[in-house]
């Protein structure tokens, strides 16, 4: 546990009631970390707080809604209030399109469009620079952003989605070298296909597998997985690590390889 430097250290982790999220709040759990669950199921955030909190974790839980930008900082001000300081943010914010709203750039629903762009970039940065003004005061932190590999490999009839990814991975460089003195570093995973994913793009036992032929690892990525990744990348392990994007998908961004 002391290895990794998180005991005592305040992660929060938006989205944290979905698989992804639970996850990563419990490895920071486990590993003595006190965890702001945020989410925008506020009644749901709470409920998974308690349910650690009988675990034995020292846990909150949040209502941040990257739909509602304004009250953003009021719930940066409640975790700081509750806990005294933000160590960790963890970014698990993502977009996703169900297949019906998989469309080409000039069939794309303008208003829906703009609503994944809008909380996916701006409330993230919103957010994401709210976190960090409590760890540039101090001169410590590390951020994670969970983002998904469409940042790195686009994916036709998801505009808007992959627009995101690509612009979190950016931040995310940016930010690694930018906040040098304050001594954050900020760090991304993208994430290959996830189970949801999955489920919601393909039917049948057969549809699913052809998901996986161009990869490596023919299956989808656990929650686990991201999260074991995510608390690699927050703690001390790390710590010559910045501005990095590290791929969890299975071989997917590292080419589709076959014989000729």
């Amino acid at each position: 546990m002391s290895e990794l430097g998180l005991s005592g250290k305040t992660a929060v982790v938006t989205a944290g009631t979905g698989p992804v999220g639970r996850a990563v709040c419990e490895a920071f759990a486990k590993h003595g970390a006190r965890v702001a669950v945020c989410d925008r199921d506020g009644d749901a955030a709470l409920s998974y707080a308690g349910m650690l909190r009988e675990q034995g974790a020292d846990a909150e839980g949040f209502l941040v809604d990257f739909g509602m930008r304004a009250k953003l900082a009021g719930a940066c001000e409640a975790i700081v209030k509750r806990f005294g300081t933000i160590d960790v943010l963890i970014n698990n914010e993502n977009a996703s399109l169900l297949p019906q709203e998989r469309l080409p750039l000039h069939a794309f629903d303008m208003v829906r469009c703009e609503a994944i762009i809008n909380q996916g970039v701006k409330s993230f940065f919103t957010f994401s620079k709210l976190c960090m003004r409590d760890m540039a005061l101090r001169k410590s932190g590390s951020v994670v952003n969970i983002t998904s590999v469409r940042g790195l490999i686009p994916v036709p009839g998801q505009t808007p989605v992959v627009a995101v990814s690509a612009a979190v991975i950016g931040m995310t460089k940016m930010w690694g070298v930018e906040l040098r003195d304050e001594h954050i570093r900020v760090n991304a995973i993208a994430a290959g296909i996830t189970a949801g994913e999955l489920d919601l793009s393909a039917k049948t036992p057969e549809e699913k597998q052809r998901k996986f032929t161009h990869l490596a690892i023919r299956r989808p990525v656990g929650p686990e997985e991201l999260a074991a990744a995510a608390l690699f990348l927050a703690s001390d392990t790390a710590a010559y690590i910045t501005g990095a994007v590290l791929p969890v998908d299975g071989g997917l961004s590292a080419g589709y390889v076959r014989s000729f």
